[in-house]
């Protein structure tokens, strides 16, 4: 079970509404962590055990389908090991 970060990016005639976006997304199978009302973002999570909607054969959830989306962007997690760790 693989966790997917999202950042999505509304566009700027449904910042009034951003509301129904939400609700829109979570539809699709997004998990909504935080909606950034001032940036006009909203960040949030899938699993690869839940049954999102995909856009494509490739597996690709389609949030950019979602009246209100300005862009839809998988976020990646970085980890660095400690300086003091075996390099591997």
């Amino acid at each position: 079970m693989t966790e997917q970060q999202w950042i999505i990016t509304v566009d700027e005639e449904h910042l009034d509404g951003i509301d129904a976006v939400v609700t829109e997304l979570e539809a699709a199978g997004l998990v909504v962590d935080r909606v950034l009302r001032s940036l006009g973002q909203i960040t949030g999570h899938t699993s690869a055990s839940q049954g999102v909607q995909t856009q494509t054969s490739g597996g690709s959830p389609s949030f950019s389908a979602v009246p209100g989306v300005a862009s839809a962007d998988g976020a990646q997690r970085h980890h660095i090991a400690p300086p003091d760790a075996e390099v591997q």
